[in-house]
């Protein structure tokens, strides 16, 4: 069988978080060699196939330079130019992995579900439609071509998490119940390839892993562990991420800090450098209220390393033994979790039930992607 695969985003953007990461993890584990062909959809609406280096290309380790990275994107921009037109007729299986607004992809695959392709989307979360005050305003409607084309999309959905397919059946679908099976798909927690990790009293950082930006709860995290050093917690903080343009208060807070030697910003590092960091982490600190999953506390937990994170994460449940959940992401909440953990003997105690925490990994997640992609 061939499954088509829809790689217009992450061609265009190659980034290797969030979902990118889930992407480029399929593409890495997918269980049958040959079964995926590499697609994009242009801008005017047709289906292009790429050159199958495409998914060697994305699935290469990255030394986190922008030389790599550039090096990354001229090499796909490269095979984007050099992709071959793609009748619709010769394509029976569509997979999307990827979370778009764009009216012109919305209509190519309203257009390719009509005429008899089986389309399959895996779907992350709907925030934009649900908490629309986390993003700029506007932002809702903006996303509605991606809603629009999520309707015609009939028996071939899968979920990155139980409470995201709670959201659409019950919020965004009205009451729509699944055609099929609608399976929850968990991502696999093992993508950094982090050796199993020990309690060590040395292990002093807390580390935050992820895009800082407003709607991150990133304020929040700073403001608390400001206030801890101010009353004397010496809590190393370690920051890891791609910074958002427009979050000023992030950007006055780290030009204070510049030279605090309690804190660290790496900015967009690599899995290696991730490795390093966590390493010597005591914690990893997801301060976000809301996400589609939360793969930073559920990556280091797999490698033995205890989050604090919200409860109301879609992962929290998995996290559950291993991790401090807060009901609330408060800075005052926040600070008081770091301060416990700071506590070797708490630490301890708290390191020895992640130990404990059994996850998902990414071979599993693609064995269970491939299997639903042949069967929708």
């Amino acid at each position: 069988m061939i499954i088509h695969l829809d790689l217009t985003e992450l061609v265009a953007n190659p980034l290797r978080s969030g979902i990118q990461r889930v992407e480029r993890e399929a593409i890495r584990h997918w269980p049958v060699p040959g079964e995926l062909v590499p697609c994009l959809i242009d801008r005017a609406g047709n289906l292009r196939r790429l050159p199958a280096e495409a998914l060697e290309v994305l699935c290469a380790t990255d030394d986190g330079s922008q030389a790599s990275r550039g090096a990354e994107s001229a090499m796909l921009g490269a095979l984007a130019a050099d992709a071959e037109p793609l009748a619709d007729t010769a394509v029976s299986r569509l997979l999307n992995l990827e979370l778009f607004f764009d009216p012109v992809r919305a209509d190519a695959h309203i257009r390719l579900a009509g005429s008899g392709v089986q389309v399959m989307w895996y779907l992350y979360d709907f925030l934009p439609f649900l908490r629309p005050e986390l993003f700029p305003p506007g932002t809702a409607r903006h996303c509605m071509h991606f809603l629009r084309a999520l309707r015609h999309i009939d028996g071939g959905l899968a979920f990155l998490s139980r409470a995201t397919r709670d959201q659409f059946f019950d919020r965004i679908a009205h009451g729509m119940r699944p055609v099929g099976a609608a399976p929850v798909i968990d991502p696999g927690a093992d993508g950094l390839g982090l050796e199993r990790q020990q309690f060590m009293t040395q292990r002093r950082d807390f580390v935050a892993i992820g895009t800082i930006e407003r709607r991150k709860n990133t304020g929040a995290l700073l403001r608390a562990f400001e206030h801890l050093w101010e009353t004397g917690v010496q809590a190393p903080l370690v920051v890891a991420g791609r910074m958002a343009q427009n979050d000023e208060e992030t950007r006055v807070f780290f030009s204070r800090h510049a030279g605090n030697p309690l804190f660290t910003f790496l900015d967009q590092p690599s899995d290696e450098s991730l490795r390093q960091v966590l390493r010597r982490a005591r914690a990893v600190v997801m301060p976000s209220e809301a996400e589609g999953f939360g793969l930073p506390p559920y990556e280091a937990l797999h490698a033995g390393i205890p989050a604090i994170a919200s409860a109301a994460l879609p992962c929290a449940p998995m996290l559950e033994g291993g991790a401090v959940l807060l009901p609330r992401m408060g800075s005052e909440d926040i600070a008081a979790a770091v301060a416990r953990l700071c506590d070797d003997d708490r630490a301890a105690a708290l390191w020895a039930d992640a130990s404990r925490v059994k996850l998902p990994e990414w071979s599993e997640f693609g064995q269970a992607l491939g299997a639903w992609a042949r069967t929708a």
